[in-house]
């Protein structure tokens, strides 16, 4: 699913503003944009509604 973010869709504009991100692991990296793009698809949701599964949120409670 992707959402409209100015003239692009979300997945556009992560890409394009994270593009230099260096966490000097590009898993981090790829995960970082990942749990961008979720949080960005429904703003002001808590992490556990938006990873449904407990891995996911686990991983993303972990990143932060």
């Amino acid at each position: 699913m992707s959402c409209s973010l100015g003239y692009g869709t979300t997945s556009e504009f992560i890409a394009k503003e994270f593009n230099n991100l260096d966490l000097k692991d590009k898993r981090l990296n790829q995960r970082a944009k990942g749990i961008l793009h979720t949080l960005q698809i429904k703003l002001g949701s808590c992490i556990r509604r938006l990873f449904t599964q407990s891995q996911e949120a686990r991983q993303a409670y972990d990143f932060f």
